[in-house]
């Protein structure tokens, strides 16, 4: 099987010194965005760390849908909470660190069996997502999910 190329664009404009403002086209859609407020940037907007792991989070829950349409799972929704570290290293650069994803996973009814599919596939979504797989070696991903019926 031949690779498949698939090309993702954004432009990017920043004005200012390192308090200013950003603002990504993307889609069709603006995001404006900026430094982190707890590293001395404003309020109130995402910034590069927040975007990051955003990506994360929608990637995998994304690919966990993928993953339970594929094995038939009554999957009614799924909700990620996720909390990541970033390090100041010796000389002063960032790092991000590590990420933890919580997704609690709710199923329609469902028996055993599907709920240890869904935990199956609760981790294999974090193994086949394509931004953890771009992260992986640098940043430690866990995944700790929970199975709910409704």
């Amino acid at each position: 099987m031949s690779e498949e190329l698939h090309t993702f664009k954004i432009h990017s404009l920043w004005s200012g010194d390192s308090e200013g403002d950003g603002v990504m086209r993307c889609n069709g859609y603006d995001v404006n965005y900026g430094r982190p407020e707890q590293l001395g940037g404003k309020p109130g907007r995402p910034n590069p760390e927040d975007m990051l792991l955003a990506s994360v989070v929608a990637c995998y829950s994304i690919t966990f849908s993928v993953l339970a349409e594929r094995r038939r799972l009554p999957v009614a929704r799924v909700e990620v909470d996720a909390e990541a570290d970033v390090i100041r290293q010796l000389g002063g650069t960032l790092k991000y660190k590590s990420i933890r994803l919580r997704p609690r996973i709710t199923l329609n009814d469902g028996d055993a069996a599907q709920a240890n599919t869904a935990l199956d596939s609760a981790h294999k979504a974090e193994q086949y997502c394509v931004i953890s797989n771009a992260l992986r070696g640098n940043v430690e991903i866990t995944v700790d999910p929970e199975i709910a019926h409704e």
